[in-house]
């Protein structure tokens, strides 16, 4: 049987709908509680917020965990500063997708229970047994779930050498080959050297936002630095951020991460959205190494050559030329950024 054709076959919007005249001609409704994703997502104080700690909020991922073909959708969840009663510690949330416009939560036999104060989180095969592998970042330890084949993971943190010595605010993540070895190495975002104990309190230190007092930061805050993990080919990673260039850009206070080959050279490069500073664009140097080339590029800063408060970015052909094009969201009072691959190495901004 001659299955119908869709394509090119715009639907008429009736004058007297709710979304006729509206610029795409659709609207979206919030379907979240009924499909069963109803879950409370924590990152700090309810009613006041002491630290910038508790502003930022938690990731999420898309993603077919079972390889039903169906996008499963994993939550990444926070903490408080006072902490919780044993036995009511949130926890990260892995939903199972019915197939029939549900979800099923099914963290607890999955395997994912770990707490903490998440941040971010990235999914790839880095071992290379055919599925999708779980990284997730916290302020303090990360983790690194490995997809067992059978609908649960396994913590392999420690056994893949990604314990770090010192206590870190990861943020965005990224999986990416980039050495192009066939095995997938890790680019993890830092955004401050943080720690609760000697954070100035915005009462104490005058922080405000538009003449209300606000968290303290992240400019007067010294910046994280960013992480990249090499990957070994035997489930163990190593920590070549320092060698590979990660640490000699001029932007810091890194929140989100796009990955891509965005100068078309075949080789895949790293944008990250900076808070308060420029953001970075690591190109690869087919050699190991990375340099920043944002300014250079043009995608550094705003029109006019100011620092934006990046928040999120992600990379795209918008206008179907073939080269990627970067989006990245800034702060209220800003407007965002969208940046058009010129082909040259340089982006004229479209915003």
């Amino acid at each position: 049987m001659e299955r119908p054709s869709y394509e090119a076959q715009p639907k008429a919007v009736a004058l007297n709908s709710p979304i006729a005249g509206t610029p795409l001609g659709l609207s979206f409704v919030d379907v979240a509680k009924e499909s069963g994703l109803n879950v409370k997502t924590i990152y700090g104080g309810e009613h006041k917020n002491k630290y910038l700690l508790e502003t930022t909020g938690c990731g999420v991922a898309f993603f077919d965990y079972d390889q039903d073909d169906w996008l499963d959708i994993f939550l990444v969840n926070g903490w408080r500063l006072e902490g919780f009663p044993k036995g009511q510690e949130p926890v990260c949330h892995l939903f199972k997708n019915n197939r029939d416009g549900t979800f099923t939560d099914v963290t607890a036999k999955s395997g994912l229970t770990r707490t903490g104060w998440g941040q971010g989180c990235c999914v790839g095969d880095y071992n290379n047994d055919g599925w999708n592998d779980l990284f997730v970042s916290y302020y303090g330890q990360n983790a690194l779930y490995r997809n067992n084949g059978n609908g649960t993971f396994t913590e392999v943190t420690k056994e893949a050498g990604l314990l770090q010595p010192k206590l870190r605010w990861n943020s965005g993540c990224a999986f990416l080959d980039y050495d192009k070895d066939g095995h997938l190495d890790l680019f993890v975002g830092n955004y401050i050297d943080f720690d609760v104990k000697t954070a100035p309190l915005p009462e104490d230190a005058g922080c405000a936002y538009k003449g209300i007092t606000v968290a303290c930061g992240p400019p007067g805050l010294l910046g994280g630095k960013n992480l990249l993990y090499r990957n070994n080919g035997d489930g163990t990673f190593t920590d070549v951020s320092q060698k590979t260039g990660m640490w000699d850009t001029i932007g810091t206070y890194a929140l989100s991460v796009a990955v891509g080959d965005i100068d078309n050279d075949g080789w895949p490069d790293i944008y990250v959205a900076n808070d308060s500073t420029a953001a970075t664009y690591y190109q690869n140097q087919k050699d190991g190494t990375f340099k920043d080339v944002a300014i250079e590029a043009g995608i550094a800063y705003s029109p006019d050559g100011k620092p934006q408060a990046g928040m999120g970015v992600a990379l795209g052909d918008f206008n179907r030329d073939g080269l990627l094009d970067i989006v990245k969201t800034n702060f209220a009072g800003d407007t965002d950024s969208l940046y058009m691959n010129l082909g040259d190495g340089t982006f004229e901004d479209h915003t």
